[in-house]
């Protein structure tokens, strides 16, 4: 419905901009560029004025509305329910089957083996020893010498004399005042040191070259040959008897005992909890677009002042009317 009024709207506002009037009634400054001119022989009509009508038009507006819409919703709930179950029951049972197993056997063979023996040989070996021997030999040797040497040496010599000098003892400690005792006198050596030159022998050591015969001994090689005893191994073939086993295979019939499992089936039960879904009515907030009728002024078309010409005049918007077209 909003688009049919809105359309309808626009073709009434294109046809009045074609009549030469504004949307609001005015005349429009855009009127036709090139005015037509019309025939000679009539007069030309003054346009008329526009005349308007008030219409009712639905304009769409938005409100917030409180609707109750359904939706599911899952809730658990515990179920029961019985199911098939496998179990293996353990049986013994006796079989008789053939196996086969390997019985050890002794046997008997000959080997050929070889056997290693020492054998001892003289044998003759050359060897070179150093044997000493003294040679004499001359040469000459040092030796140490006593040797008499003159020299002239300094000694002092005292050539004093002997003088006879008057000496007086001294009183005697127990009596001071006894009588002095006569006059002696003394001989005394007067020393006179006199230096002079002597001629003397010494006896020096001096080194000496002296001719000497000194053994030596030296040590020449000599070849000698001697016999000595040798071992070499000898490889010397035998044979023997060896006992040897050997497993040989048996078949023999055995019993045994064999476990098998057999099948059986039992019945148990277990819950299990599912979501079942139901339907509930919640209140929702949503938009929703009204057409609200509001009133607005439409120009209407009037009648054409020369409807014998035309091409001046052409069907009007509502179908019912010419109109002028040329301006005339």
């Amino acid at each position: 419905m909003l688009s049919t009024r809105m359309s309808w709207f626009l073709a009434a506002a294109l046809v009045a901009a074609e009549c030469g009037y504004a949307a609001d009634g005015a005349p429009s400054p855009c009127g036709p560029a090139v005015p037509q001119p019309c025939a000679p022989a009539v007069a030309p009509c003054q346009p008329p004025s526009p005349q308007y009508v008030e219409q009712t038009v639905m304009c769409p507006t938005w409100v917030t509305e409180t609707r109750t819409v359904r939706c599911t919703e899952c809730r658990p709930e515990t179920r029961t329910c019985t199911y098939t179950v496998c179990r293996l029951v353990p049986e013994t049972q006796q079989v008789q089957r053939q196996c086969t197993i390997m019985v050890p056997q002794v046997q008997t063979r000959t080997e050929n083996y070889c056997v290693c023996r020492p054998v001892w040989q003289d044998v003759v070996k050359s060897y070179t020893v150093m044997v000493p021997y003294c040679e004499t030999r001359q040469g000459t040797r040092q030796v140490c010498q006593m040797v008499p040497v003159n020299e002239t040496r300094t000694v002092c010599e005292d050539q004093g004399h002997w003088e006879e000098r008057p000496c007086t003892p001294p009183p005697g400690p127990c009596d001071p005042c006894a009588p002095c005792a006569p006059a002696r006198t003394c001989r005394c050596w007067v020393p006179n040191i006199v230096q002079r030159q002597v001629q003397v022998t010494c006896m020096r050591p001096q080194k000496v070259c002296v001719p000497c015969t000194y053994q030596v001994t030296l040590c020449r090689p000599e070849t000698r040959t001697c016999t000595v005893k040798v071992c070499h191994i000898e490889q010397v073939p035998m044979t023997r008897q060896v006992n040897y086993t050997v497993c040989v295979p048996q078949v023999v019939t055995r019993t045994e005992n064999i476990t098998v499992c057999r099948t059986v089936q039992e019945q148990q039960t277990r819950q299990y909890t599912v979501m079942v879904p139901h339907t509930v009515e919640r209140p929702v907030q949503v938009q929703v677009c009204r057409m609200v009728p509001q009133t607005v002024k439409v120009p209407v078309c009037q009648p054409c002042c020369n409807p014998c010409q035309p091409s001046c005049c052409r069907p009007c918007c509502c179908r019912h009317h010419w109109c002028c077209r040329c301006g005339c």
